[in-house]
Parts: C-alpha cells; sequence; structure tokens
C-alpha cells in the first residue's frame, strides 16, 4: 500500500473541520514553540496574498514553523508533511480568491481574549497582526512605496500598532487597555480591503513580468536530490519538493 495523502484541489477553500484540522497539527507536540498558531499564519499569509510581489512558497513556507531550521516540524510521514502542507497553501489560495472576488467582505481569523481583573472578553488582533507583519518583513524593500504613502500608511496603522516590535512610547499609548486593542482590530478587515486595492495593479505588473520571464528561463528544474533552492541545506525532495505532489 502507498503512503498517499488525501488531498483536495488545491482551489478548494477548507472545511470548518479542516481548519481544526491544521489548528491541532500547529498546536501539536511535532511542532517547536515558534510555530506560528491559526490566527498568526492567517495573518502571515494574508500579507502574502495581498503584497506587492507574488513570493514563492520556499521563500515563506519554512518561516511558519519559527526562525530556525531546527523548528521545522516532526511529520510523522511523509503524507501528513503533504496533507498539512496542502491545507495550508488552500487557505492562502483561499485568501486569495476571497481578497479577489470581494476585499470589502474579507474576515480574518482573530481570537479573543480575557483579563483576570475583567469580565468582558475582547477582540484580540495582535497575534494576527504579528503574523501580518513577519510576512510584510519577507519583502520589506517592496512595501516601501508604502511606507512612503502617508495616506495608506494611516489605513496600515492599526495592524503595525497590533504586531510590530519596533513602535515608538507615544504608538504604545495607542494600545495600552483591552478597549484600545480591541478598536485597532476591529479596523483590521477593512485596512485589509485597502491595501490589497493599493498593491492590485502593482501585484499584476509584477505577475506579467514573471510570467514572461517564466516562459523563457531555459535553466534546469531542480533535482530532487539537489539541495534545495531554499538555503535549508536539505535536499529537495525533504523540504520545499514535499509539495510537489500536491500540484
Amino acid at each position: 500500500m502507498t503512503d498517499r495523502p488525501d488531498l483536495q484541489p488545491l482551489n478548494e477553500a477548507l472545511s470548518d473541520e479542516e481548519f481544526e484540522e491544521l489548528d491541532r497539527f500547529l498546536c501539536s507536540d511535532a511542532t517547536s514553540d515558534e510555530t506560528m498558531m491559526i490566527d498568526t499564519l492567517d495573518g502571515y499569509l494574508t500579507a502574502i496574498a495581498l503584497g506587492p510581489t507574488p513570493l514563492p512558497m520556499s521563500r515563506w513556507l519554512s518561516r511558519i514553523w519559527g526562525p530556525m531550521e531546527d523548528d521545522a516540524p516532526q511529520f510523522a510521514t511523509t503524507s501528513q508533511a503533504q496533507r498539512i502542507v496542502s491545507l495550508i497553501l488552500r487557505h492562502m489560495n483561499g485568501i486569495m480568491w476571497g481578497l479577489e472576488t470581494d476585499p470589502e467582505d474579507y474576515e480574518p481569523i482573530l481570537n479573543t481574549i480575557t483579563y483576570s481583573d475583567q469580565s468582558k472578553e475582547y477582540l484580540n488582533g495582535e497575534m494576527w497582526s504579528y503574523g501580518f507583519m513577519e510576512g510584510v518583513a519577507l519583502a520589506r524593500e517592496d512595501w516601501q512605496r508604502l511606507f512612503e504613502n502617508d495616506e495608506v500608511m494611516q489605513v496600515l496603522l492599526p495592524i503595525y500598532l497590533l504586531g510590530a516590535d519596533n513602535v515608538t512610547q507615544k504608538q504604545k499609548e495607542l494600545t495600552k487597555t483591552p478597549a484600545l486593542r480591541e478598536n485597532l482590530a476591529k479596523q483590521i478587515a477593512p485596512s485589509v480591503a485597502v491595501l490589497y486595492r493599493f498593491w492590485l495593479p502593482y501585484r499584476q505588473t509584477v505577475q506579467e513580468r514573471h510570467v514572461t520571464t517564466t516562459l523563457q528561463r531555459t535553466a534546469p528544474k531542480v533535482g530532487r536530490n539537489e539541495p534545495c533552492p531554499c538555503g535549508s541545506g536539505k535536499k529537495f525532495k525533504k523540504c520545499c519538493g514535499i509539495a510537489s505532489a500536491l500540484h
């Protein structure tokens, strides 16, 4: 019997059960303490999906597990690895499809939080925003045009305040209470719609150039036993090549 995962088409949205399956794996002992949780992952993938530069999977997949090579998950089988990567790719594609269809209908995956001295439950966008800023960091230079646009930068500000590491003391004042942080979290969805529309023309131009370059490229493909081009030091078949069976 062959060890084959039960894979769905990559353009098929995740079901509630599949979201729970992915969430369980991210929280499991198979992953490191640095692995993104489902809300952080959602923010991370959203930044990649709407950003100015289409990024290859080899550029962003490993960061989900953590910043170090030792953070790579301990998959029980190749089948499990392909299954989890498939779920991640399908969620990424679902975000892209949703933004292309109706960016105003976008809904981030946010958690809620309660504090010991309060009974009220607050919407928590901090980990989603942290994931989004990690996605921005993958192509920070490409995002520079946005950072130089004061009007659009105001749209990014709620996400930046909740998720960036280098906020000023004055900016910290804008997040010092749960109510203030919840208000910023409520601004994430409309901010994403504006950011998507801001980058759309630029992204389309980059994609057109990429297609042209790809059609003209004559370099050989990476062999399964060759070093992975993502720089992990592993063989391609045991790193980004795991996803090759998904295409």
